[in-house]
């Protein structure tokens, strides 16, 4: 699965995609939700901030800050509004996320969720390993990095010391 460091990375695909709160062993799926375009709906979700979920239209929302990854899946089908609302349901099954999305699911959505042998194809697909991840900095692991950078240049320091005492 490929790993991306920055929304930029990511594609311009339809997909589903879950939204991850906490680290390592805690790690937990918040949201799941469906993009036409996945880049453009994470950016709309941790950029810009309107979108319904993080603009706290109800009781409950997502906020932004405490997301630590997105992971995504994608499917040729996807391209058809009714297959990428279907898929969406079925990940909602497996992927069991403290919020769903909003979105409207059509009839002809509701019905392909229930053939058995869509949703077990879409089960398949959530339950192996997602397309791609995003992972977000948080300000520890920036930090990190950091640390990490300094040392690299310390070294690099160090070694042209050495070359030019030579």
């Amino acid at each position: 699965m490929p790993i991306v460091h920055s929304i930029a990375e990511l594609p311009n695909v339809p997909a589903v995609y879950a939204m991850y709160g906490g680290s390592k062993n805690s790690a937990f799926v918040a949201y799941v939700g469906i993009a036409d375009v996945l880049k453009r709906r994470v950016r709309q979700h941790l950029i810009q901030r309107d979108s319904s979920v993080v603009v706290g239209v109800t009781a409950v929302s997502l906020n932004p800050d405490f997301v630590t990854e997105v992971r995504w899946w994608e499917h040729p089908e996807f391209t058809e509004r009714r297959v990428l609302q279907a898929a969406e349901l079925v990940a909602f099954d497996v992927l069991e996320p403290a919020l769903r999305s909003r979105g409207g699911i059509t009839a002809e959505a509701k019905q392909l969720y229930d053939n058995a042998t869509f949703n077990k194809r879409m089960q398949e697909l959530f339950i192996g390993d997602a397309a791609g991840q995003l992972i977000i900095s948080t300000l520890q692991s920036a930090l990190e990095r950091i640390a990490q950078l300094e040392q690299r240049i310390l070294s690099l320091e160090q070694q042209v010391r050495e070359q030019d005492k030579q």
